[in-house]
């Protein structure tokens, strides 16, 4: 989005050039103002502002408040801080953090698939991600998802690399990958 935005600003600084030294592009995310203005300095020199909400920041900050990356603790952290600075309500107790060391006795769950009768539970993993939007460097996230067990047996869990992003990710993110899975595999026979 910010490079899409940076490419508007030169196009409208290009178009505009003998009527004022700058340009600017705006675009709509999750319905606060995101603005790119630029400018050319004497020796050629492209330098940008950037702005979210009409408060100019830093490009870095910038990044870290449209990051994607929902379990990113820089980005929860960038994202807090701004709903502070705005005056958003915050929830006003810290909630701890669940423990996981005994979770998946209580809710591991019956999944009966392709004929096969097998027990999810939940997991929590470190993986080490990249920024989506390149904010900071790779990080060690917490994320959850599932193991899977047949007999007694753990068949499929962990952590897999994503193709696309080359990031480590749960193998089974979700109740229903479990479910996928299942109906895609076939049982070895022993």
């Amino acid at each position: 989005m910010i490079k899409d935005l940076q490419q508007q600003a030169r196009l409208d600084l290009l178009a505009s050039k003998a009527a004022r030294p700058s340009g600017h592009a705006a675009r709509l995310h999750n319905g606060i103002t995101v603005e790119v203005r630029v400018k050319t300095l004497r020796n050629g020199k492209e330098l940008f502002g950037y702005s979210y909400d009409g408060v100019r920041l830093e490009h870095s900050v910038l990044l870290q408040l449209l990051c994607t990356e929902t379990a990113c603790p820089q980005c929860q952290q960038t994202q807090a801080n701004w709903k502070a600075f705005r005056a958003t309500p915050v929830a006003a107790q810290k909630t701890a953090l669940p423990s996981y060391q005994f979770k998946h006795l209580v809710e591991e769950k019956v999944i009966e698939a392709a004929g096969r009768k097998c027990i999810a539970r939940p997991a929590v993993f470190q993986c080490r991600t990249r920024c989506p939007a390149k904010a900071h460097p790779t990080a060690v996230v917490r994320k959850t998802g599932w193991d899977l067990f047949e007999d007694g047996q753990c068949v499929v869990g962990g952590l897999i690399i994503d193709p696309e992003t080359k990031d480590q990710v749960p193998a089974l993110p979700s109740l229903e990958a479990v479910t996928a899975w299942l109906t895609s595999t076939t049982p070895e026979i022993h």
